[in-house]
């Protein structure tokens, strides 16, 4: 669902340092608020979202037993880390709850164990509404509609989530945002959702039991819209950065072109110019 947004380019030694710092805060903070197992959960946009509202300060450098004791850096607390952590743990809880709607094998315990530790910091509506989007998802799957229609509930949920941390943002934000994570997860599931025969937008949307072999007007619709959205989403995500805006145009710049030439790649394998 996530974790498109990274370091997708060889990194200079101290920008390694400045994206661990951030990555380092919010796996200490999913500690502290989860638990250590949670650690491994850490979506790399919401280590964005830590760099794009906070200053780069101090850290302490320390040996990491999740990264096999390689040096690492951690925060020196100068500003709210819970809530990243726990906007990362509400996301979690948004595809294992998805998961469960699917009929998929995930444990009521484990589900019911994060909603309980997420109503510490959320309003039981905000939750509410959360897990109805999750059901209109699941919901509008069932019907034969355009790509567009059924990325819809996504873009509500990304209004949600740029609502817990910005102040103020543009209004095509969370409709580009929700639009390009769901096409970027049709395209790079579609054939293991063909081999299980599991729900694909793309695949329901244009009757389509291959991408490569899919019309030239399909194809350049999914391109062109990942482009239209991707475009938006980093203009809008520096305008709202108030720190590290190079550091985070580099990052988005890198992994939107780094995801739109996978998805190319996907439509035209046989491309020599690739």
């Amino acid at each position: 669902m996530y974790g498109y947004i990274g370091l997708n380019f060889k990194a200079t030694e101290e920008e390694a340092l400045k994206y661990s710092y951030y990555y380092c805060g919010l796996c200490h903070s999913l500690k502290k608020n989860f638990g250590n197992i949670y650690r491994i959960s850490i979506i790399k946009e919401i280590v964005l979202f830590s760099m794009m509202k906070n200053a780069f300060s101090e850290n302490n450098k320390f040996r990491c037993a999740v990264n096999g004791f390689k040096p690492r850096y951690k925060y020196n607390l100068d500003f709210d880390t819970d809530k990243y952590s726990y906007l990362n743990m509400l996301v979690i809880y948004g595809k294992l709850f998805d998961y469960k709607t699917e009929k998929k094998p995930v444990p009521s315990f484990l589900i019911s164990k994060i909603k309980k530790k997420l109503l510490k910091f959320f309003d039981k509506s905000l939750l509410n509404d959360f897990e109805k989007l999750l059901i209109e998802q699941s919901e509008i799957e069932k019907e034969v509609l355009d790509i567009d229609e059924y990325a819809k509930p996504s873009q509500k949920i990304m209004q949600i989530i740029y609502k817990l941390f910005f102040d103020e943002f543009s209004e095509t934000l969370p409709i580009t945002t929700g639009t390009l994570v769901y096409l970027t997860d049709s395209v790079y599931d579609f054939e293991k959702d063909i081999k299980r025969n599991n729900f694909n937008a793309l695949k329901k949307a244009f009757s389509l039991n291959s991408l490569k072999n899919s019309d030239e007007e399909i194809k350049k619709r999914i391109l062109f819209t990942y482009d239209i959205c991707s475009n938006d989403i980093s203009n809008k995500l520096i305008e709202l950065s108030d720190f590290n805006k190079d550091f985070v145009k580099k990052i988005l710049d890198y992994s939107l072109t780094f995801h739109r030439n996978k998805i190319y790649q996907v439509l035209f394998p046989n491309c020599s110019n690739c």
